[in-house]
């Protein structure tokens, strides 16, 4: 199942014409990213403080549409793949249904003192699973 999280989009994230500037869409994956961990974990800061990170490795967007100022838009998060220190991320930004954006994420898990990777602690990799496209059996 994919995780929500609904946004209104604010005066300073557009262009003069009123439509969200391109390089906003990636802060609103992170926005929902980090909705996700606080839901889901106990907020980012305590898987830091537990000795893990993640890192962006590599990032696309595909734009269909524009978001405009006001607008309510939906972020749906998937994780497309749970690797041994990595996972693959799909997000999609719909108003109304209408999907308008794209993207796709990678994080690389990393030991935060020493900036090297590390192998993703299984106790997230268990709340991670149920928002797989298939979860594991």
């Amino acid at each position: 199942m994919p995780y929500r999280h609904t946004l209104r989009v604010r005066y300073q994230e557009c262009d003069p014409q009123g439509v969200v500037y391109f390089a906003r869409y990636p802060e609103y994956f992170d926005i929902a990213l980090t909705a996700l961990w606080r839901d889901a974990m106990d907020g980012y800061q305590a898987m830091v403080d537990g000795g893990v990170d993640m890192v962006v490795a590599a990032m696309s967007i595909r734009y269909l549409g524009s978001a405009r100022f006001d607008d309510v838009i939906d972020v749906d998060m998937t994780v497309d793949r749970l690797g041994e220190t990595s996972l693959q991320w799909s997000y999609s930004i719909s108003r109304d249904g209408d999907t308008l954006v794209e993207g796709a994420f990678r994080h690389v898990f990393i030991d935060p003192a020493a900036k090297t990777k590390c192998e993703m602690p299984a106790e997230i990799r268990a709340v991670l699973d149920q928002y797989t496209a298939s979860p594991a059996a």
